[in-house]
């Protein structure tokens, strides 16, 4: 009787302080939710109060979206997301190539400095990637690549925490297939496209949602490179609908919801994918 109650009390602790740390993390995203569809004064008329979180019961259903209307009135957010979708899916597609290849040869071959490149890529981990913004900028504008496309994706190619996760995943994978592969005649290419990459869908799948997140959500290098209105990707013009008078705080919270929403949808779709592939390479 005694392990009983002693077991359901864990079980009733674990489920409060579950429910504590996920409103923890919802309430402020509930707020800007409910916050959206509220008229501009009663925002912070209501930010004392449970009324915060809850939607206007006392506005018509039919006004609730007016703050929606407005900012894509404002402002062309449509063209926003479709170029923030363009970019996240270029940046993705190509920043799985590059990095799986040079994740391959650091894993799969033995060449002179192979661990002082493995140190380096280590070191880089723990710097901050806005210390080398200034002279990658350099770099791009010598190039003549500011305000282009190219300029955009390229930096973004070589990621040394997407070439350390493929890395640990490849490790992973046992060396006789490839041996088998090789006594069929199959040479080097051939083996990481028809066996390696194959093998890699649980790391390619958390690269790409990674990726395509961390592309979504870059204001700094699109806001240095770009100098184009029509080619600004979505955090960038939110950053506008906030600096341009007037401001309205239920419009901006109308803007910051769009962007969360595809954010949250690969999330509720693709977690699995996310913890199944950390999970194989090993990463604790």
């Amino acid at each position: 009787m005694m392990s009983t109650t002693v077991k359901m009390i864990k079980t009733s602790s674990y489920y409060l302080m579950m429910f504590m740390l996920a409103f923890l993390f919802v309430f402020p995203l509930l707020w800007m939710v409910m916050s959206s569809l509220k008229p501009n004064e009663m925002v912070f008329t209501h930010i004392k109060s449970i009324h915060a979180f809850l939607p206007p019961l006392n506005v018509p259903i039919t006004h609730w979206f007016d703050a929606y209307k407005e900012v894509f009135r404002r402002f062309n957010l449509l063209q926003g997301i479709g170029n923030s979708f363009l970019y996240g899916s270029i940046i993705v597609t190509l920043n799985i190539l590059v990095n799986s290849m040079a994740a391959y040869a650091l894993a799969k071959f033995n060449f002179p400095g192979k661990k002082v490149i493995l140190g380096i890529i280590i070191f880089i981990l723990i710097v901050p990637m806005e210390t080398g913004i200034v002279p990658l900028f350099v770099i791009v504008n010598s190039l003549h690549l500011v305000n282009s496309i190219p300029g955009l994706i390229a930096p973004a190619l070589g990621n040394v925490f997407n070439i350390f996760l493929f890395r640990q995943f490849f490790i992973g994978i046992p060396v006789e297939l490839e041996e088998a592969a090789v006594i069929d005649g199959a040479g080097r290419l051939r083996i990481f496209f028809s066996i390696i990459i194959p093998l890699s869908k649980p790391i390619i799948a958390t690269i790409a949602i990674l990726t395509f997140i961390g592309s979504w959500n870059d204001f700094l290098w699109p806001v240095l490179i770009f100098t184009d209105n029509a080619r600004m990707p979505l955090q960038v013009i939110l950053n506008v609908l906030n600096n341009t008078e007037p401001v309205y705080i239920n419009q901006v919270l109308a803007g910051l919801t769009i962007s969360t929403i595809p954010i949250i949808l690969v999330y509720a779709f693709f977690q699995k994918y996310i913890v199944e592939g950390i999970s194989h390479t090993g990463i604790k």
